[in-house]
């Protein structure tokens, strides 16, 4: 057993990083991006972009050239950024190229987009009907929700009977973009399905689960202020009295962190429930 494992092949960091995340964990919580693909990284960025930009003849020594001179210009405009905070005397040439040129490149920005209406809700009672759920409570949840999680502007009427007045769609599917991977354009399209009663291609009812920031980080211990949730509905609410402001809200049920998020001994996982 001893001579398989001196001579095997598998002793590299990925390997031998695996022993080590128990203690970790139990030590500093979970672990929330812990990746070891940097060769990966510095492989797309040092030589994938030096080859499409190169003859494809003496490929590496242009290779080479192309990622130096990339890189010396990237240390030169941060060595005139720096000089220009310290109110250094530079040239206004030099401070009009510093406006327009930036050393990182800002991803363009995506919304997450509710899709899928579904054609039998149009007011708050026929929303209350499809979900179950009495007009009352939900008045009074979302009532509660706009007092304390949005500014006075955005806040929705506070008199339950023009809530009810107001148009109501539902839908059922959020579309939600992420970054891909080691990109910083391309967007993988995540797709939330809340469904309610309906099947989802006739394999019964879906309502996903998702993650959602619920408090601080010092909060549920190891969750870091995170909790898991699951959909229950998707829906926009049309405000006539604000030039027909949609508000697009969703309705999640929360669970709970057993024993405040600690990790178990037993099992070294945390626990939560309904």
């Amino acid at each position: 057993m001893d001579l398989n494992f001196c001579e095997s092949h598998f002793k590299f960091i990925k390997m031998h990083l695996l022993s080590h995340f128990c203690d970790h964990i139990r030590q500093f919580g979970n672990i929330p991006i812990y990746s070891t693909e940097f060769g990966k990284l510095a492989h797309k960025t040092q030589i994938k972009a030096g080859w499409r930009q190169s003859n494809k003849n003496d490929a590496s020594r242009q290779i080479v050239h192309s990622y130096s001179g990339q890189h010396g210009i990237r240390m030169r405009l941060l060595n005139l950024e720096s000089l220009r905070r310290c109110s250094a005397d530079l040239s206004p040439d030099v401070v009009e190229q510093l406006d327009t040129t930036s050393t990182t490149t800002a991803p363009g920005i995506r919304r997450r987009m509710l899709k899928e209406r579904r054609d039998n809700v149009f007011n708050m009672a026929d929303f209350s009907l499809v979900l179950g759920v009495s007009i009352q409570i939900i008045c009074h949840g979302l009532i509660r929700y706009s007092r304390h999680n949005l500014p006075p502007e955005r806040r929705l009427p506070q008199d339950p009977e023009i809530l009810k007045s107001l148009a109501v769609e539902l839908l059922t599917q959020l579309e939600i973009p992420v970054l891909a991977f080691q990109e910083t354009e391309i967007y993988d399209i995540h797709r939330a399905r809340c469904m309610g009663a309906l099947n989802f291609r006739n394999h019964g009812s879906r309502n996903d689960w998702v993650w959602v920031w619920a408090k601080t980080e010092d909060m549920y211990g190891a969750l870091r202020g995170g909790l898991p949730a699951k959909l229950i509905a998707l829906f926009k609410i049309r405000d006539y009295r604000c030039e027909d402001r949609v508000r697009r809200r969703a309705g999640i049920q929360f669970m709970s962190a057993v024993n405040s998020g600690l990790i178990s001994n037993i099992h070294s996982l945390v626990t939560v429930q309904m």
